[in-house]
């Protein structure tokens, strides 16, 4: 009941639909209505991606510690990378973490360290 009384905490404060929370994480609103009501435990995955989009440790979520510090709330744009990334295969998600290090200028600094 932890995970509950957590992810409703969370879904209120932030005014947000069992619908929403279902669309963001990729799993059904059938799914988010059972965890909220207690009737069942998400998966090992599920708690991780709802403590990935809420921007908070899966250790509230699970009752093990009783305040969260959020994450700088992400905008839309961060909301619909994190998705779209989340939408590839794994070979395309390394392609795009490589592009993205490239742009950004890491990818030379890691290539540096590596040297």
């Amino acid at each position: 009941m932890k995970f509950a009384n957590s992810l409703k905490i969370l879904m209120e404060e932030k005014n947000l639909t069992q619908s929403t929370i279902a669309k963001e994480i990729g799993f059904s609103q059938r799914a988010v209505s059972k965890w909220v009501n207690g009737e069942s435990e998400p998966t090992e995955t599920a708690i991780r991606r709802i403590a990935n989009y809420f921007g908070i440790s899966t250790d509230y979520l699970l009752g093990t510690e009783e305040y969260y510090a959020t994450a700088p709330a992400m905008g839309e744009g961060e909301r619909e990378l994190l998705r779209l990334f989340r939408a590839l295969p794994p070979e395309y998600q390394e392609l795009a973490l490589t592009n993205l290090r490239t742009w950004t200028g890491e990818g030379k600094k890691s290539q540096k360290k590596k040297a």
